[in-house]
């Protein structure tokens, strides 16, 4: 009886932690050098090179960042969510790769909240946090809160 218990508490374990986890698509390497890669805030990616590199150029640093771990691998990290590009040269200058980034927060919603003199955007599950970005305004006011009923997010916020 008690094993079937702890098999019970153990599958439940499992599930939990499978269910908290980021979806896998965007963090498994991937060897595109074109089109749209998705990465998580705050998770790192490889991208593998079909060949050698030795430079790489991210658009908005602010949103992701790529780094050579070796002359055929790139390990991106998205910082915040957003789109950038990243452009991938060899030795010569030639174009390896060029993509575009779609960093995306992991588990809660994106909220933007338009201000009189600027917008801002906070990432809400339980309770809102801000995302930094190049064009939002730092001196808004405090995030939204979700707007609960019975303890169950409605999906809408107040600013």
């Amino acid at each position: 009886m008690a094993c079937s218990r702890l098999d019970g508490l153990t599958a439940f374990g499992a599930a939990q932690a499978a269910e908290d986890r980021p979806p896998s698509p965007a963090l498994e390497p991937t060897r595109q050098t074109e089109g749209v890669v998705k990465v998580i805030v705050d998770f790192a990616r490889p991208l593998i090179l079909t060949r050698p590199a030795s430079t790489v150029i991210i658009g908005n640093p602010a949103i992701a960042q790529a780094t050579l771990s070796d002359d055929k691998t790139v390990i991106l990290t998205g910082k915040t969510p957003g789109p950038t590009n990243l452009i991938v040269m060899d030795a010569y200058g030639a174009e390896v790769a060029n993509i575009i980034l779609d960093v995306v927060a992991a588990g809660g919603r994106l909220v933007t909240v338009d201000g009189g003199s600027g917008r801002s955007t906070y990432s809400c599950t339980e309770h809102c946090d801000p995302v930094q970005s190049g064009d939002e305004n730092p001196t808004l006011a405090a995030p939204p809160r979700v707007i609960e009923n019975d303890g169950n997010p409605t999906g809408a916020v107040e600013p």
